[in-house]
């Protein structure tokens, strides 16, 4: 498939990546109306740990072979075809289905990778029975978020609509710039809420904080004017972003303005991908997605 003429900047090839939870579903939705809306090619990727038939048992007794099911994948991947056909009905032909064991991350990356995807997708981990607190991204999101050079969406929330109150974070770095022009690529005609928001340094130890507080925020208004600059964007693209610039926590504040003004989805840039990035995004980017009530499209930087 080919970028649709209005948007040339859409994703060709979307990649869902599904655990087939009933939460799962939510991903699923978004990708489908994804590419649909763009005309793009979908792939459905389910990854299930390898099955190892000696640890099928009744109690502690190992099932005799007679009781235990001549081909435990095959019929494992039938069940998940049939039901990805009844979710998707027709759009599941257009779709292509792809079921493999082992490794998640591990094959989710090799498929994307030789399928050249241009935007992955999936849901947040479920929530734990009486957990000492929630399960925000889960294993497999959070090595995909390590180990993948393409967008991540992670999906949240249903998806009634295409999305229309898009936040993008910045830090002024070159990472929150490449984030910022995919997200004009990918969103063509909506406007873009650009958000800074950091804590003025030393605000204790000024008489006058409020004050102190707002020189920062001036200084930090001025370096986003600069950050604009320097960045190459057309200029139909400048018309639709809207900075703005905000002095507290970041987590905090991102969050607030989510619920506040209803936005339906937050993209953040990433410094880099491997071991040596704080494991994954970043402090700051970490809380951000912890405490995030909608959609979120993380895009990488350049391995370090």
């Amino acid at each position: 498939m080919t970028p649709t003429a209005s948007n040339p900047g859409a994703p060709r090839k979307v990649l869902l990546a599904t655990d087939l939870s009933a939460r799962g579903d939510r991903a699923l939705e978004r990708a489908v109306a994804i590419a649909a809306s763009q005309k793009a090619q979908l792939i459905i990727v389910h990854v299930f740990e390898e099955l190892d038939e000696s640890t099928l048992s009744y109690g502690r007794r190992a099932a005799p072979s007679w009781q235990r099911p001549p081909d435990v994948v095959a019929i494992a991947k039938r069940r998940i075809r049939q039901g990805l056909r009844a979710d998707l009905g027709d759009a599941v032909e257009n779709a292509t289905l792809l079921i493999e064991e082992g490794d998640p991350p591990e094959i989710i990356e090799r498929i994307a990778e030789s399928e050249r995807v241009d935007l992955v997708i999936t849901g947040i981990a479920g929530e734990r029975l009486l957990a000492s607190r929630p399960v925000i991204l889960g294993r497999t999101v959070q090595q995909l978020l390590r180990r993948l050079p393409v967008p991540i969406l992670i999906v949240r929330n249903r998806a009634r609509s295409s999305y229309q109150h898009i936040v993008v974070t910045t830090d002024f770095s070159d990472s929150s710039g490449r984030a910022l022009q995919l997200a004009l690529r990918f969103f063509p005609t909506q406007t873009l809420y650009l958000l800074h928001a950091s804590e003025a340094p030393y605000a204790s130890l000024v008489s006058d904080s409020h004050r102190h507080a707002e020189s920062y925020r001036e200084v930090r208004a001025e370096e986003l004017s600069s950050f604009l600059a320097s960045i190459f964007l057309p200029e139909e693209d400048r018309k639709r972003i809207v900075p703005l610039v905000e002095h507290g926590s970041p987590q905090q504040l991102v969050s607030e303005y989510v619920h506040m003004h209803g936005a339906d989805l937050v993209v953040l840039g990433t410094r880099g991908r491997g071991a040596v990035v704080e494991a994954i995004l970043g402090s700051t980017a970490k809380g951000i997605l912890a405490s995030l009530p909608c959609d979120a499209l993380v895009v990488s930087g350049p391995r370090q």
